[in-house]
This record gives structure tokens, sequence and C-alpha cells, in this order.
């Protein structure tokens, strides 16, 4: 591994990330499976994205002026005590659906500090020149982590039932807290200039003052609300069109993170950084063909090649972007910088949520998945049209 202090990160997010995705597949579950509600399904997933959209763009200075080290031990902390108690509320037979939605709500709500802490922290930790080998190795781990949780999930949820697989999650949140406290590094904390809100206005501004930075925030950010529901169409698919159990459903799970890992540990070996608004072409392309492949395709196995190079295509995207980001931000807008684009992320993230119950309501999960091809396509457009503008202007210059 890079160094002491990214092994250290590296393992307590592996941790906590299989953690996740068994909690993650026993509340699928069971909103699918045990209380057949899978609209409810649809609203968890909104109401999980919701502090993004509310509070995202607020975290950006607290970031920048506090400790990272503190933010990740704590909001891995407080996210174990609360994983806990649902998995309490779930034994004794008092996790309702409300109770649920409001859990999620705060887990999501204390996880805003968490991914751009770990953004900003990077650079701290390990040198530029090795920026592009650690995002993709952090991005690793966190399939890796889905595809160790996807591949038992199904059989912890089937054997040991939904409270003990969500007890695991909480234990691997405390188990991550852990290994970051031996984490050491100097901090790079921003003076505070000007008041709460002209922070948040500088943020703001300093991404609308670069061209590039700004289109590929636009893409990254509306790409959104096409992605990330695949999650939620993946239970549905599995069960509802093709009639299969939980066990069919953790091993097509498992796919899209089996890709992800499979395209880091490619780009963990290249030196040379892909131009970002290429990136998003090939790889928002990709992912249109992918659905529509799930759309037009009942065969489990073409179903589960589809989802894998799935997982390819959005972590070619994942990889490439965010070092990006990481390399061309500077310092002290980093923590800004990342709140925003998480905050405005999960906005379109909760109106694909929110699109795709509509559209449940109307028709059918593979129907659903062709809307999202097209949508694809559409960012595609704009993602070539504006690459070729940038591509003229650097010959020109």
């Amino acid at each position: 591994m890079i160094n002491k202090n990214f092994t250290l990160l590296w393992w307590g997010q592996f941790v906590s990330q299989v953690g996740n995705r068994l909690y993650l597949m026993a509340l699928s579950w069971y909103f699918v499976a045990e209380i057949g509600d899978s609209k409810g399904l649809f609203i968890l997933f909104i109401i999980s994205s919701l502090p993004s959209l509310l509070f995202g763009a607020l975290v950006g200075p607290l970031i920048d002026r506090c400790g990272k080290k503190k933010i990740l031990i704590g909001c891995d902390t407080f996210c174990g005590l609360l994983t806990g108690l649902l998995a309490f509320l779930v034994y004794n037979g008092t996790a309702t659906p409300p109770v649920i939605y409001a859990i999620c709500f705060l887990i999501n709500s204390i996880n805003l500090l968490f991914s751009p802490a770990v953004n900003s922290m990077m650079p701290l930790i390990i040198e530029n020149s090795q920026l592009q080998r650690g995002m993709s190795y952090m991005k690793m781990i966190t399939f890796l982590g889905q595809i160790l949780g996807a591949a038992i999930g199904g059989m912890l949820v089937g054997f040991l039932g939904v409270y003990l697989t969500i007890l695991i999650n909480s234990i691997s949140f405390l188990l991550s807290a852990f290994s970051e406290l031996f984490i050491t590094f100097r901090e790079s904390i921003t003076r505070a200039r000007g008041n709460y809100v002209d922070q948040i206005k500088e943020g703001i501004k300093y991404v609308t003052d670069n061209p590039l930075v700004k289109r590929v925030t636009i893409i990254a950010v509306g790409c959104n609300l096409f992605i990330p529901v695949i999650f939620v169409y993946i239970p549905l698919l599995i069960k509802n069109e093709l009639g299969l159990g939980a066990m069919e459903y953790g091993f097509a799970d498992a796919m899209i993170p089996a890709g992800s890992v499979l395209i880091a540990l490619v780009i963990a070996t290249q030196k040379k950084q892909i131009l970002p608004l290429r990136v998003l072409t090939l790889g928002l392309g990709g992912l249109a063909v992918c659905c529509f492949c799930l759309s037009f395709f009942s065969n489990y196995a073409i179903i589960l090649f589809a989802l894998f190079l799935y997982g390819i295509f959005v972590n070619y995207i994942n990889i490439n972007v965010i070092t990006y980001f990481v390399k061309s931000i500077d310092a002290e807008f980093r923590g800004r910088f990342f709140s925003i684009l998480e905050s405005f992320s999960y906005a379109s993230v909760s109106l694909s949520y929110a699109l795709a119950t509509v559209i449940q309501d109307f028709t059918n999960v593979t129907t659903a998945l062709a809307i999202n091809s097209f949508g694809l396509l559409a960012f595609v457009a704009v993602a070539a049209v504006w690459d070729n503008v940038f591509n003229k202007k650097t010959e020109i210059g």
C-alpha cells in the first residue's frame, strides 16, 4: 500500500463498506420481500438522499476549518451507534417504515461530512504523483466491500435475518473509527474569511469562475439522475421480472462492484490522466448500452454480464473525474468544493428516485431501464460537444 496513513484509512473504509452493503441489502430485501412495499423502498432511497439536498452545501466551510481526522472518527462512531439502534428496533419489531426513514435520514446527514473530508485529506497523506493511484485504490475498496457484502449478504439475510445483518454494519462502522484513530498527518485548516454564508458563496464562485471545472461538475451532477437508481431496479428486476430469490439477487448485486474493482486495478497502473469530458462521454455511453441490455434481455447470465460492465463504466468515470477534481481544486477550497459537489449530486439522486417512483407507477422495470438509457445518451451528447469545444480552444491556445 502507498503508506501507513493511507493503509489505515483504506482498511477502515473496506470494513465499513462491507457493512454498508450488508445493511443496504438487508433493508432492500426487507421492504421488497418481507413487507412487500416496493414503493417504500423508493421512498427510503429518496429520504436517504435528502440530507445532501438540504444541508450538503452548508458543510463545506466546516470541513475546511475543522480537523479531518476528527470528522472521520466522529462520523463513523455516530453512524455505528445509529445502525446498532436500527438493528435493535428491527429485532423487537418496532422498526416501522417511518422509523427506518428517520434513522436513515440521520445517518446520511452525519455522513455529509465524511466523503468531502476524505477527498480533502487525500493530498495531505499521499504525494501528488501518487494521487491517481491512491484514488483508484480508494474507489476500489468501496466496490471490494460491495462485492464481499453482496456475495454474503443474501446468505446472511437468509440465515441470520435482517436485524443481525444490520448489526454487523454497526460493528463495521466502529471498527472503521478505531482504525482512523491511528492516522497521523499535518492538518491543513483554512482560516475563516468573512461569515459562514460568505464562505459558501466564495466556494460556489470558485466553481463558476473555472469553465472546465464548471462543465465537468454539471455533467457529473446531472448524470446522477440516471446512474444510481440502477441499485433500486436490481432487486425489482431479479424478483419481480425473473422470479428469483435472495441468493440470485446477491450475485447480481455483486456484479457492479466486481466490474468496478477490475477497472480500478487497471487505472491504478496508468500514469496518464484522460481528459474529464472525454471520460464522461465514453463512460456514460457505456452505461447507456448496459441499461439497454438490462431492458431488452431477460436472461440471468446476460443481466449479470451487463451489470459487470455497468460497474466498469461507473468506476471509470468516478476515479478519473474525482482525480481530476482533487488535482485541480486549490487546497483552501477543497472542502467547500467537494461538499457542493456532494450536495448537488445527491439533489439529482433524490430527483432520480422520485422520477423512478413515478415511472414505476405507470410502467414496469424494463421500460424504466430503457428510459434511463435515453437519459444517459442525452448527457453523452452534451459531454461530447463540450469536449470538442475545449479541444479546439486548447489547439488555438
